[in-house]
């Protein structure tokens, strides 16, 4: 009788310490589905996040299109469709100042709220940018290669791919070296020409190529009438 008393209390304990362990093992993994559920959660929403960004990116682009098209006075176009800012007409170079005034805007729009929101890492790019002419052609250049693949209907997703391979990072790369100065010092720096220009060339009011160009046109008239002369 006592030995069949112990294996049975042996048996109930060897039972209950299995009851036990799976007990806690089933804890275990209740906590870590919890865990994944709440990863899995975050993840959604992180991807709800991004799809966001991008609808808002696109409808940005689509009302600096239509804000544009308002304020030069044209007619809306058919369909509801959003007209291209790109090319820019005139150009930048040929633009007056309420003009270049303008276009400086939509660009600034563009830049800081789509291309720096959606690409952080150029947020590092100084607030005086557009006091530079070549990184404002830069950046809007940029700019309007970005509409030929998000408001194309026709566009292809290697397009989209070039934009992020080749232009964005190109971009960067040139414009960074001219920002470096005014990121540095924490303030707009004004570039100075290291353009060498000969004494004889410097001409108050005139570009030193007209100069240049006019003297060769002297030295060749000069030789013309030096061939003429008779021997």
């Amino acid at each position: 009788m006592t030995s069949h008393s112990h294996t049975g209390t042996r048996t109930a304990d060897s039972r209950d310490l299995t009851l036990a362990l799976l007990d806690s093992r089933l804890s275990e993994i209740s906590e870590q589905l919890g865990g994944l559920a709440a990863r899995m959660k975050a993840a959604e929403e992180a991807i709800d996040g991004q799809v966001g960004l991008l609808t808002e990116a696109v409808g940005l682009a689509q009302e600096v299109s239509r804000l544009s098209d308002s304020i030069a006075g044209q007619d809306s176009p058919s369909g509801g469709e959003a007209v291209p800012v790109h090319p820019r007409q005139p150009t930048w170079v040929a633009m007056n100042h309420a003009e270049y005034a303008h276009a400086l805007r939509d660009a600034a729009r563009w830049v800081t709220g789509v291309l720096f929101r959606r690409y952080p890492a150029t947020a590092v790019l100084p607030p005086c940018w557009p006091a530079h002419p070549p990184v404002v052609e830069e950046l809007d250049w940029l700019y309007w290669d970005w509409t030929s693949w998000v408001l194309d209907r026709d566009a292809r997703s290697r397009d989209a791919a070039d934009w992020h391979d080749r232009w964005l990072p190109g971009v960067l790369a040139r414009i960074r070296p001219q920002l470096a100065a005014c990121g540095q010092r924490g303030r707009h720096v004004e570039q100075g020409s290291h353009r060498h220009v000969p004494p004889d060339l410097t001409v108050s009011g005139r570009a030193p190529e007209a100069v240049f160009i006019e003297q060769m046109a002297h030295a060749s008239e000069r030789g013309r009438r030096d061939t003429a002369k008779p021997a």
